[in-house]
């Protein structure tokens, strides 16, 4: 699945066309809140939305660069759902937690292992990605892979600078610590 979900990111890239792409978005979430049907979707944000964001006058600096709130909320795909939905349904059994297909009777007690589990996965794939210089040979240099949920943490900032360094995420990880 890992090696799925870096082909994919890495096929989607290659099709922007925007020029002021600053920061690339996994957003993670629970499919119906079911803990066992984990999702990732791709997208990122431009310079461009960040001004639009600031003239409209509904958030600061930060808060419209960092807050997936304010950003494009483009979708280049879902992983997760669709096409992709037995994908990670077998990777929750391999990976040796229930599934739970009925989401009105999920056990939402395993909600951090998978959860960690899936954010683990995603990491690696990030780690991959700017190793083999995806982001450099589309935009002539790296740019942050940020893994988040609509919330933002301490934990959120410790597993971006895992998957994308320290200097990366500077500026999100301080977002994220101090809003």
């Amino acid at each position: 699945m890992k090696e799925l979900i870096k082909k994919m990111i890495a096929e989607s890239i290659e099709k922007w066309t925007d020029e002021d792409i600053y920061a690339v978005s996994l957003f993670v979430y629970d499919e119906n809140d079911n803990p066992s049907k984990p999702t990732v979707t791709l997208g990122y944000n431009t310079e461009r939305q960040v001004a639009e964001a600031l003239e409209e006058g509904f958030a600061e600096e930060n808060e419209a660069r960092w807050n997936y709130a304010f950003w494009l909320q483009n979708s280049f795909f879902e992983f997760g759902r669709g096409d992709t939905v037995e994908n990670v349904k077998q990777w929750v059994i391999d990976n040796g937690f229930e599934y739970e297909e009925d989401d009105s009777e999920a056990e939402f007690g395993e909600d951090s292992e998978i959860t960690e589990a899936f954010t683990a996965l995603l990491v690696d794939v990030v780690r991959e990605l700017h190793e083999e210089k995806v982001l450099t040979a589309k935009f002539g240099k790296e740019l942050p892979i940020l893994i988040h949920e609509l919330e933002y943490y301490d934990e959120i900032a410790e597993q971006n600078v895992k998957a994308n360094g320290e200097e990366l995420v500077r500026d999100f990880t301080e977002f994220c610590m101090w809003g």
